[in-house]
């Protein structure tokens, strides 16, 4: 079944920047649904000045954490720009733990050894993997940005490591009306996300979220599980937010 069989529209709500290339692939894939990039939020870089000290010093300290974990794509590129201003070749001995396939990506060739869960790519995932088991007495510092789910640190300090953050980035949210978002939402629309805080925006800006999309898709079952659980008619689970998954869950 083609997707123009299923869906008028689709919905792309990555970054710019970040979504040319998929928004091409679904195009060539299949050129009757209308593809609309709907940007949720702008990723802006914190700048290495008097405001970072504290980030600063993280990553001057890098060598003295027994593991880095790297949540996100975005974590993964603006942290190894500040890597690469204070330590020409990075140190050694670090685990460095990526939450899924396209964090690795951004960071195969730059840092070893990489860590990745075999399938579930989320905190959940990341906690199960070996080099985060045994970390009482050891210091962990998590690569992010502003904000984000306390699930994995307070896990880490459960299991007795002293957690520390470099919050490398913010994300601002670009707000769109009532009006924006009716012109684009009904039965026959799929809007992809690629987190679950991509799904919280549109839902504060649409409440009734559940009742006026066709269908969505997520990149993790915790969030697909949320979604279901609030009423949504149908919720596709890609294998991760990398473009190749999204177009496979798609051609599904």
């Amino acid at each position: 079944m083609a997707l123009s069989d299923r869906f008028k529209r689709i919905i792309v709500t990555r970054p710019d920047g970040q979504a040319d290339d998929l928004l091409a692939a679904i195009r060539a894939f299949d050129s009757q649904p209308e593809v609309v990039h709907q940007p949720l939020i702008n990723i802006v870089p914190f700048a290495d000045d008097q405001s970072q000290a504290q980030l600063r010093q993280r990553m001057l300290n890098i060598d003295h954490y027994y593991a880095v974990v790297v949540v996100s794509k975005n974590a993964a590129e603006h942290g190894l720009a500040w890597l690469d201003k204070y330590w020409p070749q990075p140190p050694l001995d670090i685990h460095w733990i990526t939450v899924g396939p396209a964090t690795a990506e951004a960071l195969a060739g730059e840092v070893e050894p990489l860590y990745m869960p075999a399938d579930r790519y989320d905190s959940e995932g990341m906690l199960a993997l070996p080099p985060l088991a045994g970390v009482a007495g050891e210091k962990v510092l998590i690569w992010r940005g502003n904000g984000g789910r306390e699930t994995l640190a307070a896990e880490l300090r459960r299991r007795g490591a002293t957690v520390d953050y470099a919050e490398l980035y913010e994300r601002r949210e670009i707000p769109y009306s009532s009006a924006q978002w009716h012109k684009l939402l009904d039965n026959d629309t799929l809007l992809l996300l690629s987190s679950g805080q991509a799904l919280d925006i549109v839902e504060q800006q649409v409440p009734d979220l559940a009742q006026r999309v066709g269908a969505i898709q997520v990149p993790s079952q915790r969030v697909a599980e949320r979604a279901a659980h609030q009423g949504y008619q149908q919720v596709l689970v890609a294998a991760s937010a990398r473009d190749q998954d999204v177009l496979a869950q798609l051609q599904n």
